[in-house]
């Protein structure tokens, strides 16, 4: 089958040889006015004229199509262009709030007497039978277990187990996790232990002792963990039971552990045996 553009090629062929024909013919007879050259232009004239028409108009949509398809192209780059522009806008983003924590944290460490190292949080177990989080210091950066993590907001947890890039901590949360603690208005001494949950429990707080509801909890120094004045959460609820000497106090840890990304992990200075 002839394509179209062969079949338009092959009608402007057939049309400019009748013109000629046409003109040849005129020009024998262009004295008479109503000779075989008029009778042809007569008859060809508004034919060509039609046909002329014809190839302008699809001309015309041919570069419309053509002009849409190049639209269309400009669309996708720029299309793609603005993708590129969003990853980079997210990448930096990223990188801002990073450095906006990480600025914290150095801030925070110039607090610190001791010799503390930085860490990110590279794994988590937050399940019902453990609290613990992965992080990638250990050995080779000198981490021992007992360390204690903390982060600007407060206390994390501490070092159970090391090995030569890695480090795991245990959650104030996890119910095996016991902070000796003090309640920093009243300077009453308590373990905040963990309850699996989001929540700890200020246990071993005599009844007779005075806390309530918006009470901050700082470590207390003893246990030989954590340095004193660290802190560690607020109380949210007490209650005093019919019975028993103790009072239940629940405490709000300050750290939002679903939000770990970087800690801070405190060298302790070696036991003087001498003294």
């Amino acid at each position: 089958m002839l394509s179209k553009k062969r079949i338009i090629k092959l009608l402007i062929f057939f049309f400019l040889v009748l013109n000629l024909a046409g003109l040849i013919v005129a020009g024998r007879n262009e004295d008479k006015s109503g000779g075989l050259g008029g009778i042809v232009l007569n008859i060809f004239s508004p034919v060509e004229e039609l046909f002329l028409g014809t190839i302008k108009k699809t001309s015309g949509i041919w570069k419309e199509y053509f002009s849409l398809i190049s639209i269309r192209r400009d669309h996708s780059k720029l299309k793609d262009q603005i993708n590129r522009f969003k990853a980079q806008e997210t990448l930096f983003k990223e990188v801002l709030l990073e450095n906006q924590r990480l600025r914290t944290l150095l801030n925070f460490r110039k607090k610190i007497e001791n010799k503390v190292i930085a860490a990110e949080v590279t794994g988590r177990d937050s399940s019902k039978w453990f609290n613990t989080i992965v992080v990638n210091r250990g050995k080779s950066s000198g981490v021992k277990v007992n360390y204690p993590v903390i982060v600007p907001q407060g206390i994390v947890g501490q070092v159970i187990e090391v090995s030569g890039g890695y480090s795991k901590v245990l959650l104030i949360t996890d119910r095996m996790s016991g902070v000796d603690s003090l309640v920093q208005e009243t300077r009453v001494r308590g373990i905040v232990a963990g309850t699996g949950e989001n929540l700890c429990e200020l246990k071993y707080l005599l009844r007779k002792f005075g806390v309530k509801a918006g009470d901050h909890i700082i470590t207390s120094g003893m246990g030989g963990i954590f340095p004193k004045g660290l802190r560690v959460g607020s109380v949210v609820e007490v209650k005093k039971k019919s019975s028993g000497i103790f009072q239940s106090v629940k405490v709000q840890p300050f750290v939002d552990f679903e939000k770990l990304e970087e800690v801070l992990i405190i060298f302790k200075p070696p036991i003087d045996r001498d003294k």
